[in-house]
């Protein structure tokens, strides 16, 4: 056993459940806006970029990007975000170690991201669903040729998502063509605030009386700013994790004047370079925490 495997088998009852962003914190790409370059045009992609640009910087809000978003993503259809995972997803330095790290020492890992659930499906299924417990998120409506009055019920949507891992005749299948992104958005994230919301709520329904204490969430941009500093002022671990500078800016101004009962861990600025296996290193040894 490693000596950093040591100090963090040492200390792994400090957390009971671990929230964690999609974007910019598990995987480099902003999934949302990229199937949109990749799937529809290169017009289309410059708009859904530049209001997410806004809204990760925090001058715009969730609902207002994803308002403008949500009619730019018609006609993606479900093989086009199947395979989206599948083949074009890249993941964080460190990813297959962080989780499987959770993994092992029974910790449960929930996506809390304002990305879409197909999305998520499509990477329980690549990774292994019994390491990511599951989803916290909005919802890309997909229906028979893209009509809203044919969409599909989430249940049925995870089903042939799993069927699409699992079902090798699913590849000539030409439903997943035929079932289309509607252009709807049902949003379960419609700002900050909620992301700490969802979570409470998840883990009240998913692990009943854990102490907010025990929950850790991490994130890289304004998007997880609520989340970061509340799960904090709870006495849980809140990170900022390839952090860009305006949620830095914000972090560093809140710990100034807020009351913080846990920690806030700020690992790693935002580069390509960046590793998930510095977060578990941080947060065990101590290393880098703002204490108030």
């Amino acid at each position: 056993m490693t000596a950093l495997a040591t100090e963090l088998t040492k200390n792994k009852d400090r957390i009971k459940l671990f929230s964690s962003d999609l974007n910019g914190t598990l995987v480099h790409q902003h999934t949302m806006s990229d199937m949109i370059r990749l799937y529809v045009g290169r017009e289309q992609f410059t708009k859904a970029h530049s209001v997410f640009k806004r809204q990760t910087r925090g001058t715009a809000t969730i609902e207002e990007a994803f308002h403008i978003v949500g009619s730019l993503t018609r006609g993606i259809t479900l093989r086009n975000a199947i395979e989206y995972t599948k083949y074009h997803l890249e993941y964080i330095d460190g990813f297959h170690e962080f989780i499987d790290y959770l993994h092992s020492e029974k910790i449960p890992l929930v996506i809390n991201s304002t990305g879409y659930s197909v999305t998520i499906y499509a990477i329980r299924e690549k990774v292994g669903c019994d390491k990511i417990h599951g989803y916290i998120g909005n919802f890309l409506r997909f229906g028979l040729d893209a009509d809203p009055r044919m969409t599909l019920h989430e249940y049925e949507l995870e089903k042939m998502v799993r069927s699409y891992f699992i079902d090798p005749s699913a590849a000539y299948d030409q439903s997943y063509d035929r079932i289309k992104a509607t252009g709807v958005i049902d949003m379960g994230i419609g700002n900050e605030n909620a992301k700490v919301a969802m979570l409470l709520k998840y883990a009240d329904e998913y692990f009943s009386g854990i102490d907010p204490m025990w929950i850790a969430h991490i994130g890289d941009t304004m998007g997880d700013s609520a989340a970061i500093i509340e799960i904090a002022k709870m006495g849980g671990i809140g990170i900022a994790f390839n952090y860009n500078k305006a949620l830095e800016q914000f972090l560093l101004s809140r710990m100034s004047c807020e009351t913080i009962k846990g920690k806030i861990l700020m690992v790693g600025k935002k580069n390509s370079k960046v590793n998930l296996v510095s977060v578990l290193s941080a947060l065990y040894k101590d290393s880098s925490l703002y204490d108030r």
